[in-house]
């Protein structure tokens, strides 16, 4: 870690974490530990009492989080990606006076930060889902009044913890249709947090359901539906490599807890130890080798967006540690045969790996775009 004061956080939270036991129930505690130890502060600038993490140093805690606990890291990834993004947007794509603002809460009022655009049959965002949640603008009598938001979202993750999410909403009787980002506070009036889905895994993600009747929000962007995002490539960057740390973590615990298991577990008159067993080595050899792949791509890919805010091989960063980690956590089950099959840290890490696999930038997507690039070179 190349910050003291983050590794010295970092280590703190790892150490209260592990003290909690966490299984796969939404545990209030888990965010509190975050805050306990300033980690939150992580992406916000040190002139206004953050710690400043460069996207690499994000990752590098992102994954050793993800590590101990999947869920609490993709919880604690949502407030990293979209701090992190706050921060790299381009000069004037925001209201100059938001980051500000945002990382005084985050500073000062302990605020947790999330997006929130998916919506029920609604698709993905990620491949230009238009949002039904609606905003109204206000009054001409009263342009300071804020806008009113009002519509349902969905796969809020960390919604019980969160203090502030930027929500997307199409703006009422639009013509060309257009769309905004909105920051609602999450105590105000008109927004309600309801429960979310009996899920394969991130279990304890708590990726609720907002709802807003309503709610006043605060424009953040504003653009006709068919124009790109003026915050440019930022958010999506840090998305993907946000969620591709977490993953990348969850498979190197899951490597890490079957090799503590391998040696120490002696079957039949206890004079071999299941790591000495070939086919065992062999799977755990695979395991590493693909998790050391996964953390070769993507920390060359954040080390070049921070570097000159480069951004093409994202999604190849996102793909390939979610496919390491699905790897790693199939393998490790293979390994531990039937007590990694038994409720416990393996089967919830086989699990967890699985979410990834949902997230977007989807590998279909990916793929997609890899196949255009090689035939735009060659044709």
């Amino acid at each position: 870690m190349a910050d003291g004061d983050i590794g010295a956080a970092l280590d703190d939270a790892i150490e209260r974490l592990a003290s909690l036991e966490v299984g796969d129930a939404f545990q209030p505690r888990a965010a509190a530990a975050i805050l306990e130890t300033g980690l939150h502060r992580l992406c916000v600038p040190a002139s206004a009492g953050g710690l400043a993490a460069s996207m690499v140093e994000a990752a590098e805690v992102l994954s050793a989080l993800g590590a101990v606990d999947g869920a609490t890291a993709l919880g604690f990834a949502m407030h990293v990606h979209v701090s992190g993004a706050l921060r790299d947007v381009p000069a004037g794509s925001v209201p100059s006076s938001l980051p500000e603002r945002m990382w005084a809460a985050i500073v000062r009022d302990d605020a947790l930060l999330n997006n929130a655009a998916t919506e029920e049959g609604g698709g993905s965002p990620a491949r230009g889902a238009i949002p039904g949640t609606m905003a109204t603008p206000p009054a001409e009598a009263e342009p300071d009044a804020p806008w009113r938001l009002t519509g349902e979202k969905t796969w809020t993750t960390w919604l019980p913890n969160l203090t502030h999410a930027f929500v997307t909403a199409r703006v009422v009787d639009s013509d060309p249709l257009e769309v905004g980002v909105f920051l609602v506070a999450m105590e105000e009036d008109g927004v309600d947090r309801r429960p979310g889905f009996e899920a394969l895994g991130m279990r304890g993600s708590a990726s609720g359901r907002l709802a807003l009747d309503g709610a006043p929000g605060e424009l953040v962007v504003r653009r006709a539906a068919t124009e790109p995002d003026p915050r440019g490539v930022a958010p999506g960057a840090w998305f993907a490599v946000a969620l591709a740390a977490v993953y990348l973590g969850v498979g190197e615990g899951a490597r890490d807890a079957v090799a503590r298991w391998a040696l120490d577990r002696r079957p039949g008159d206890g004079s071999t130890a299941v790591a000495d067993i070939p086919s065992v080595r062999l799977r755990l050899g695979r395991i590493d080798a693909e998790l050391r792949a996964a953390r070769i791509v993507l920390f060359d890919v954040a080390r070049r967006w921070d570097a000159n805010r480069e951004a093409t091989d994202v999604p190849l960063a996102k793909l390939v540690a979610t496919r390491a980690a699905v790897t790693a956590t199939d393998e490790a089950l293979r390994i531990a045969g039937g007590p990694g099959f038994l409720a416990g840290s393996l089967e919830r890490a086989f699990r967890d790996a699985r979410a990834g696999l949902i997230n977007p930038p989807l590998e279909d997507v990916a793929l997609d775009g890899f196949a255009r690039s090689v035939l735009d070179r060659v044709g």
